[in-house]
């Protein structure tokens, strides 16, 4: 493998979403030198593929406020939202929404030139704000459009991170791998903005590019984890055999879609007095109940109640891709099951994005700032990717780029080796069956040791042995980390301990490389992961 010198920026973003993207232009626009790396292309993201929309309150919403938005958000994060977090976030929300229609996204509006807002699972009022039924793909277009006119922001394409480089305690660069070739970038300030960790799992509703990268560089750097035994599984992916786990939005079953079994009966209200419009996790679980109960691959989805001419106006992406598949909404119901979507854990944060690595920020889905505790709330993933972004960029300006930007690196004495699941597939229908929807001691023991065995120590040359040694790493600790709370609770169900255990686990978890390590080969307690932040640490405002 060639190595090349190194190369400095003010700022590196790793990552090209929403979060990403509109940091990189914040900053740009304050004339700093932005650097933002992308595995694939600019448009390549979670944010691309995101349908529902984005929740806030905006001055319109004489209906709504903060306060309701907040209640909404600790009531679906089951006791482990941080509500100081919480409520910075969805203040700030009317701000990010302004600035995105400032660059150019264009969200429906009504015909009296209001937002159109729809109501989504988990929400007393319509607040969620949508481009149709593709409104990542507007963020998206929009802020690659101001990326790549700016004469301060470097853009490079099919480029992976590798790893972080820590001088003395502080993240000062990172090694990045360009066509089988280590490179070396130096910066101020360096932000992880990778994304989730869908492809961990055999169905998701991920793109392809969804492997945790970020949050396993960050580990791997030393940075403190936290929550990561909560993967959110949405209720409603398109299922047939060989078609991909399209994702059905959280917005029809708002407009009046049900959900129906085999027969043809709704079933949702004796799981939930919501019935369709429950929160993620509650719906989730009573499909796969009933797909067990009447051993079947799926459950349907009726959006016929919504009225054919509505659908087509209003969802006419779900339209198109699901016909593609031999499926008529417009006729039918839609073969749905469950599909791994967003990652509630990742790299722990503050309400600055700082991490517990000096100089180095996480936002988006890759950073664990607390707003989604043990299940997230529809649509707060791109409030909290724009939110985070532009506090991340106020940040920066306010304290200054760091003079460790003159450090001299070289990509020498690199140890360019990891451990590799054996077999992929394998390894993803392990992390379905056993860190899925449904968890036990007993699965997860055997997932562990699965883990634990079948891999293999090989020379990394290219992009996706990077990728698997990474997602291998992160089955790895969210095994553990679902290992060690012993209770029901959000997205994590453990039917060994189906009671939810305030007085134990009320509480979000946090882990580091050193308690990892001292645990490895010893017994499980319930408070293994249940670790302590730096003494002193504070929420920054």
């Amino acid at each position: 493998m060639n190595k090349q010198t190194s190369q400095k920026t003010d700022v590196l973003i790793i990552g090209s979403g929403l979060a990403g993207m509109l940091l990189a232009v914040e900053l740009a626009n304050a004339q700093v030198k932005v650097t933002i790396v992308s595995k694939r292309t600019l448009s390549d993201s979670n944010t691309n593929f995101a349908q529902g929309g984005l929740a806030a309150v905006v001055p319109e919403s004489i209906v709504d406020s903060p306060e309701l938005h907040l209640q909404d958000t600790v009531k679906a994060g089951a006791g482990l939202t941080d509500s100081a977090v919480a409520a910075l976030i969805i203040k700030e929300g009317a701000q990010l929404v302004k600035k995105l229609s400032e660059l150019g996204v264009g969200f429906d509006y009504n015909g009296d030139g209001t937002c159109a807002l729809a109501l989504e699972g988990g929400h007393c009022r319509p607040r969620v704000l949508h481009s149709k039924d593709t409104t990542g793909n507007a963020i998206a277009r929009a802020l690659v459009a101001q990326v790549r006119s700016s004469a301060y922001i470097a853009v490079r394409e099919n480029t992976l991170a590798v790893d972080l480089i820590v001088k003395d305690g502080i993240c000062v660069g990172a090694y990045l791998l360009d066509d089988s070739s280590l490179q070396v970038v130096s910066a101020g300030r360096v932000v992880l903005a990778t994304g989730g960790t869908g492809q961990i799992f055999e169905r998701t509703t991920n793109p392809a590019v969804a492997t945790g990268d970020g949050i396993a560089i960050a580990w791997r750097a030393g940075a403190v984890l936290s929550d990561l035994e909560f993967v959110q599984f949405h209720p409603t992916a398109l299922y047939k055999p060989g078609a991909p786990a399209f994702l059905i939005s959280e917005a029809v079953r708002g407009a009046g879609a049900v959900l129906v079994d085999a027969d043809g009966h709704r079933f949702m209200k004796r799981f939930h007095p919501d019935a369709e419009l429950a929160t993620r996790d509650i719906v989730a679980r009573a499909i796969y109940s009933t797909m067990t109960e009447m051993e079947q691959r799926s459950v349907w989805l009726d959006l016929r109640p919504i009225g054919a001419d509505e659908i087509a106006e209003r969802f006419p992406n779900i339209v198109t891709n699901c016909q593609s598949w031999g499926v008529d909404p417009l006729s039918e119901p839609i073969p749905v099951c469950p599909a791994a979507h967003y990652f509630m854990g990742g790299i722990w944060t503050n309400a600055n994005g700082a991490t517990t690595l000096p100089s180095l920020y996480a936002i988006g889905e890759c950073a664990s700032v607390g707003l989604h505790g043990a299940n997230r709330l529809a649509s707060n993933s791109l409030l909290e990717a724009g939110v985070m972004a532009l506090r991340v960029a106020r940040h920066i300006l306010r304290t200054g780029i760091d003079p460790i930007l003159g450090l001299a690196l070289a990509a020498d004495d690199y140890a360019f080796s990891f451990q590799l699941p054996v077999n992929l597939r394998d390894f993803r229908r392990a992390m379905y069956r056993y860190a899925g929807l449904e968890r036990d001691e007993a699965g997860l023991t055997e997932l562990f040791d699965y883990l634990s065995e079948s891999t293999v120590t090989r020379q990394i040359v290219g992009v996706a042995e990077c990728e698997a040694a990474n997602m291998l790493q992160l089955g790895q600790l969210i095994a553990l980390s679902a290992m060690s709370r012993r209770e029901s609770r959000g997205a994590h169900w453990r039917s060994d301990y189906p009671e939810q255990d305030d007085r134990r686990f009320g509480r979000r978890q946090y882990i580091g490389r050193s308690d990892v390590e001292e645990m490895v080969g010893k017994p499980f307690t319930p408070d293994s992961l249940m670790l302590c932040l730096p003494a002193g640490e504070t929420i920054l405002t």
